[in-house]
């Protein structure tokens, strides 16, 4: 396995801070809110050694800084970003993973960018449109919960109970961090309750055109988060496009929690796809 080359690419209103590390086709792992590169730290290694692996922090995110901080969160913006990496680095059609708003961004990058894109693998994207309307309202009143419970009573708070709401604890996130990684994560988990979840909450998809790329789209879910919206939000997904759900080991941040596991799932997919 090659060393990881960390670089910069600049966007249209921001400066992507990412990461490169392998050899082979290029797979390209795009974060979920409070995120950046770093959450991928325990299965990357584990997929260099097969791929070319890009993590990055996006925009608005850590490393990332946007040059108006005042900047509307837009799905579509972060997938150009992604569309803009990917033409940065490589002609040929990249292997995606998307995990929860990550996900978002990969189906929107995917309908709208579909020659950049081999294989999109979304991990419980919080897609509720997809969802039955019963459903579909719960899941909104839980986001709009996140809001409430944000201005109300704080940014941990708030967070907390969100990830009770999506069957996680705050020890699935927790990593040894330095104090830079640390003030990252506050600066991060303030974006994400003050603009994208609110961004998720508001974005709407043309399903008709996810038609049009079933083939490149493999919907995935945490064994363990079967009872939870964004897994439901998966198993609809699969259920619209005529496909089967694909399980990866632990919960909605499987890839934090049970690393080697959620990498040779990831492998293993992947394979199948070559």
């Amino acid at each position: 396995m090659s060393e990881t080359a960390n670089r910069t690419l600049q966007v249209l209103g921001a400066k992507l801070y990412y990461k490169v590390c392998g050899s082979g086709p290029l797979l390209l792992l795009i974060h979920g809110g409070n995120g950046n590169a770093d959450v991928y730290h325990g299965i990357v290694s584990r997929l260099a050694e097969d791929y070319t692996v890009v993590t990055y922090d996006r925009r608005g995110h850590s490393r990332s800084k946007l040059e108006d901080l005042t900047e509307a969160y837009s799905i579509e913006t972060q997938s150009d970003d992604a569309h803009r990496l990917l033409a940065a680095l490589t002609a040929e059609p990249a292997y995606v993973f998307g995990s929860s708003s990550g996900a978002v961004i990969g189906l929107d990058l995917t309908a709208r960018y579909p020659g950049q894109v081999r294989t999109l693998i979304p991990h419980e994207p919080p897609l509720l449109q997809i969802l039955p309307e019963a459903e579909r309202v719960q899941a909104q009143k839980i986001l709009g919960s996140l809001e409430e419970h944000y201005h109300s009573e704080g940014a941990i708070p708030a967070f907390m109970k969100f990830n009770s709401a999506l069957g996680m604890g705050m020890n699935d996130q927790s990593q040894q961090l330095s104090a830079e990684q640390l003030a990252w994560l506050g600066l991060n988990l303030e974006y994400f309750l003050a603009r994208e979840a609110p961004g998720i909450r508001r974005y709407i998809l043309d399903p008709a055109i996810l038609k049009t790329v079933t083939s490149q789209i493999l919907p995935a879910g945490g064994r363990t988060s079967r009872e939870f919206f964004p897994y439901h939000c998966s198993a609809a997904l699969a259920d619209y496009l005529g496909t089967k759900l694909v399980e990866f080991p632990g919960n909605h941040i499987g890839y934090v929690t049970a690393p080697r596991e959620f990498a040779a799932k990831l492998r293993e997919i992947l394979a199948g796809q070559a």
